[in-house]
């Protein structure tokens, strides 16, 4: 017997180390429990080294662990690499491309956006997903995810990043405010309303606020556990105000939704929406291509808002 371990014993144990669990590792790769825990032994076996601390309520790496873990991680993702590259020499996508967008982004353009790479890529399967900004990062740096969708500035690592438009931000209101006119507003108005932003870890909260950066004692109000649609209805009731983002506008401002929506003087308040992929992805040539597709279309829209 081989003394190598393999890369289906790689597999199981990145599994148990994300799910800190054997049971629903086994789950989420569709194999008997008992297979996996044989298979994750013969692998510290061959190793000579225990990856996991195993006690009866939970399941976590060990300190050498947790170093080889991202080695395995690397190998796989090095492996799935190698199916790409050959999957380019039949001249179209043929794989499956997990895409990833921020939930700020993703329910207003992520369906447009698999419209154009579909069109771009007719032989792909796409699988969308919404994750926020931290998590999309570590999914694509990982090789979790192919493309993610997301808003600069954010941190990216050592992700390529492709900027695609400027989307400016628009202030929100309840109708019959008194800032519901036809005229645009400046930042310092905002120091005379109580503003409503998302919870942290929600990039369009930290964007909002370095847009009020100069206003000294902002009241604002941040909203748990809920989405920009919920946090638009709050407006909507007369509890306060917040900003967003100008392509939520047709959704989250349409007609009848109780919410007035006036553009700002300073025309810099808003965010740069940005694909990222890893730079060593075989893909990348052809990812870059699709922006440009992607740039095109979401700067006609941008145009067509304004």
């Amino acid at each position: 017997m081989s003394s190598d371990p393999t890369l289906r014993q790689l597999q199981y144990a990145v599994a148990v180390d994300e799910f800190r669990h054997f049971g629903r590792a086994a789950d989420a790769l569709h194999v008997s429990q008992p297979g996996l825990s044989a298979q994750v032994r013969e692998l510290e076996r061959r190793l000579g080294v225990a990856l996991f601390e195993r006690t009866t309520s939970t399941t976590r790496p060990t300190a050498a662990g947790r170093e080889l873990l991202d080695r395995a991680r690397v190998i796989l993702r090095d492996v799935k690499d190698l199916s790409v590259a050959a999957t380019l020499h039949k001249g179209d996508l043929h794989s499956v491309l997990h895409i990833i967008a921020i939930p700020t982004i993703a329910p207003y353009l992520l369906p447009a956006v698999a419209q154009l790479l579909y069109r771009e890529w007719p032989h792909a399967e796409l699988e969308l997903e919404e994750l926020r900004t931290g998590a999309l990062v570590d999914a694509v740096e990982q090789g979790d995810a192919d493309i993610g969708l997301l808003a600069l500035p954010a941190p990216t690592r050592n992700l390529h990043v492709e900027d695609l438009v400027f989307e400016r931000f628009h202030l929100a209101v309840p109708e019959h405010h008194v800032f519901a006119d036809d005229l645009p507003v400046s930042v310092s108005s905002l120091a005379t309303l109580k503003l409503l932003l998302l919870e942290e870890g929600h990039c369009l909260r930290d964007h909002a606020l370095a847009a009020c950066r100069t206003i000294a004692g902002l009241e604002h109000r941040e909203l748990r556990k809920v989405g920009l649609s919920v946090l638009a209805q709050m407006v909507a009731t007369g509890k306060g105000a917040t900003l967003l983002p100008e392509f939520a506008l047709p959704v989250e401002a349409r007609v009848g939704s109780g919410i007035v929506t006036r553009p700002f003087t300073d025309s810099t308040i808003g965010r740069t929406l940005s694909l990222v992929w890893r730079p060593t992805d075989p893909r990348s040539d052809i990812f870059a291509r699709a922006a440009v597709t992607i740039r095109t279309e979401l700067t006609r829209r941008s145009r067509c808002e304004s």
